[in-house]
């Protein structure tokens, strides 16, 4: 960690938009199992502020107010400091799930994890405010993911989470 002095740090810009600024949300499509090249969605401005910002059927899973966490529940385990982060750019799960990692010394994937086979798996989400939803999801082999040096977006790179206690639903 490092120190950042007050007058270098950048506020959240939505908070000071004059309307729509009470989140946003990150809308992407499903991306293939080998991955994509590209990937293009959308970022939406406000939650239920406009028309086409609403919340429609989306499901609102309150969270510690402090931390930002939410439970996940795998293979009847609590794993309490779990959250979701549209800022990682793979899932990061904890090592109790016991999937294999790539060798420190592999040259195409070190600390990612590579499973022999594709694992699908299932979650329980449950936010502080009783809101649970199941989370399905995959871990591929990442030497076989990154082997292509033409696709970038992964939906089943996965990496362990450096806090045992937690799921990082990365984007």
């Amino acid at each position: 960690g490092t120190a950042v002095a007050q007058a270098q740090r950048v506020v959240h810009p939505v908070a000071l938009f004059g309307n729509d600024n009470n989140g946003v949300l990150i809308s992407l499509p499903v991306v293939p199992a080998n991955g994509s090249a590209t990937v293009s969605g959308s970022l939406i401005f406000g939650i239920g502020t406009q028309v086409n910002n609403g919340l429609g059927v989306a499901k609102v899973f309150g969270t510690d107010p402090i931390s930002g966490y939410l439970t996940t529940v795998y293979s009847g385990k609590n794993y309490p400091d779990s959250f979701i982060d549209s800022g990682s750019s793979a899932l990061f799960l904890p090592s109790s799930l016991n999937i294999p990692v790539c060798p420190p010394a592999d040259p195409i994937a070190p600390g990612y994890l590579c499973p022999s086979a594709t694992q699908n798996l299932s979650a329980t989400n449950r936010g502080t405010n009783g809101a649970t939803g199941t989370v399905s999801f995959s871990v591929a082999n990442a030497d076989m993911l990154f082997s292509s040096s033409q696709i970038t977006a992964f939906s089943n790179l996965a990496a362990p989470n450096l806090d045992p206690q937690g799921f990082n639903w990365g984007l």
